[in-house]
Formats: structure tokens, C-alpha cells, sequence
């Protein structure tokens, strides 16, 4: 591709934000547990000693090597600042066309997009866990490519259910899919609902804080005029589907059974990844501890 007179600059620019992405994936997955932490070098695949100074992506284990790869790839995918507000410009503009839905409600798609690296972080998460746990309990070592392929269809799975519920949040409680069920919350019964904290500490100003947000898009004339989806209709909202936010989406008044088993499972896969962060935090500062005592000696006379 970098050998085509034209796509010698085009490339590069969209070539070089996936590679990013796909090394910090890999880097996070290391740390947690799921791949192995085994730097390969980019050319001969043999173990690593040293990365690029410049972009931290690439991982060589001679100079000769890094030598090679800068001059038949790298140096076309090496992070450079003005690649890098040519690449934000150019993937700007295609989101913008694969989601035209994007101007009328930018919040409400600014929250699906922050659910995709959290979603990624919370598997990577639990599957550091399980292989720690599986690895030191029965000895079998589950890191390696099909545990990296495992963790990512469980996030793509993850990221599906969670954007069902932002679109039940939103008003359209059929876009939530009942993974295990239904379950009938009522009005009465949720102050004693297992989501009731949930609903007060999350959603609750979740909702204030999008209605907030389009009643500022009101105030302002230009933004009104340049965003609003309704704006003779003030009275309605400014935004499409901003107005229609509801912290109670999940209740059977609304139509929410789906959406509230669907909210018990991903609250339920959350609350297990904290768990993991914590315990995790802990074994290790454990660890670092017994290394410290380990390295202080009795003084000799």
C-alpha cells in the first residue's frame, strides 16, 4: 500500500490510529492476566528487549531488526503529530457519515461510544481473573490468542446488551433484548428492588444530567439553530431523544421487563469486575510487600 504513489500519504494516516488501538488492547490485556507477557519482536517475532522511543508500539530484540522494519513499514505507521490531526479529522468525518444520527442527538452517541474500551476493560477484567484463578488452582494456563479472541467476543456480546439499554433509557424499551428473561418491576416494589441503588445513584443523575445539557442547546441560539432537531419546539426539547430520557425505563409501567433483567445483568457482570479489581489490588500489594521483606536483611556485626 505505502509503495502506491497514491496512497503513500492516505495510508498511513488511516493505518496508523488501528494500530494504536490494537496495541493498547494487546498492552491492557497483558497486564491483566489474559495474554502473555511475552514482547515479540515486530520483524522475527523473537522475544523482545526494546520499543520504539517514539510511538511505544512496536518492540524489536536487535537494532538490526528495528533497522529492517523501519524502513519497509514503520516508518509509515509511526506516530507523528501532524498524522495524528489528519487521522482525527479523517475518522471524524466518517463517523459523522456511517451515523447521521450523530447531529440531531451527539450526547446519546457520545455515551454508546464510551461503553466500547469500558465494556473491553471490564471483560479483560474478569478474564484476567478467571485465568489467574484457573492458573493457580489447577495449574492450567488459559492466556494465549483463543483467550484474547474469547474476551473480545464476550465484550462485542457485552457492548450489544448495554446499547440496548441506553436506547430503553432513551425511550425505546424494544431495543432492550431480555438476554435471561423478563422481569416485572413495579412502581410499588422498587424502592425494595435489588436496582433501586442503581436507580438513585446512576440513572437518576444520569437523567438530570442529560436534561441539563438540552436545556443549555435551548439558550443558545447558534447551537439551537445548528442542533436542535425541533427547534420551533422548544417545548419539546432540543435534541431528539435527550428529552425522552427516564431513570424508571426498566419499571412494567414503562414496558421495562427486558430492559430491568437486562440492567441485573450487566450491574451484576460490573459489580464482579470491581470485585476482581479489588482483590487483584490487594494479591499484589500482598506480593510487593513479601518482596520488600524478602530483600531486608539482618544487620551483621
Amino acid at each position: 500500500i505505502v509503495r502506491q504513489q497514491r496512497l503513500k500519504y492516505i495510508a498511513p494516516v488511516i493505518i496508523s490510529p488501528i494500530v494504536a488501538l490494537y496495541c493498547r488492547a494487546r498492552r491492557l490485556l497483558k497486564k491483566k492476566g489474559v495474554s502473555r507477557r511475552r514482547w515479540a519482536c515486530s520483524l522475527c517475532r523473537q522475544r523482545a528487549r526494546w520499543k520504539c522511543v517514539r510511538c511505544l508500539r512496536s518492540y524489536y530484540c536487535s537494532r538490526q531488526c528495528q533497522n529492517v522494519s523501519w524502513h519497509i513499514v514503520h516508518k509509515h505507521v509511526c506516530y507523528k503529530p501532524h498524522r495524528f490531526w489528519a487521522s482525527v479529522a479523517v475518522y471524524s468525518l466518517a463517523t459523522m457519515l456511517l451515523f447521521p444520527g450523530m447531529k440531531r442527538d451527539p450526547l446519546m452517541y457520545d455515551l454508546a461510544f464510551v461503553l466500547i474500551p469500558t465494556s473491553f476493560y471490564v471483560m479483560a477484567l474478569l478474564g484476567g481473573g478467571i485465568a489467574t484463578v484457573m492458573k493457580k488452582t489447577r495449574g492450567l494456563d488459559l492466556r494465549g490468542r483463543v483467550f484474547e479472541l474469547v474476551v473480545v467476543v464476550m465484550t462485542l456480546w457485552l457492548l450489544r446488551v448495554s446499547w440496548g439499554l441506553v436506547g430503553g433509557f432513551f425511550g425505546d424499551a424494544n431495543k432492550c433484548h431480555g438476554i435471561v428473561g423478563s422481569v416485572q418491576i413495579t412502581d410499588e416494589a422498587v424502592s425494595s428492588s435489588l436496582l433501586n441503588p442503581l436507580r438513585l445513584l446512576v440513572l437518576k443523575p444520569t437523567q438530570k444530567y442529560f436534561l441539563m445539557w438540552d436545556k443549555a442547546a435551548q439558550m443558545i441560539p447558534l447551537v439551537r439553530g445548528l442542533v436542535c432537531s425541533r427547534p420551533m419546539e422548544l417545548d419539546d426539547g432540543c435534541f431528539e431523544h435527550l428529552p425522552d430520557g427516564n431513570a424508571d425505563f426498566f419499571l412494567e409501567e414503562h414496558g421495562g421487563g427486558k430492559c430491568a433483567s437486562d440492567l441485573f445483568l450487566v450491574s451484576s457482570i460490573w459489580a464482579s469486575a470491581g470485585l476482581v479489581a479489588m482483590l487483584s489490588w490487594a494479591v499484589k500489594r500482598r506480593e510487593r510487600q513479601r518482596r520488600a521483606q524478602r530483600r531486608q536483611r539482618p544487620h551483621q556485626d
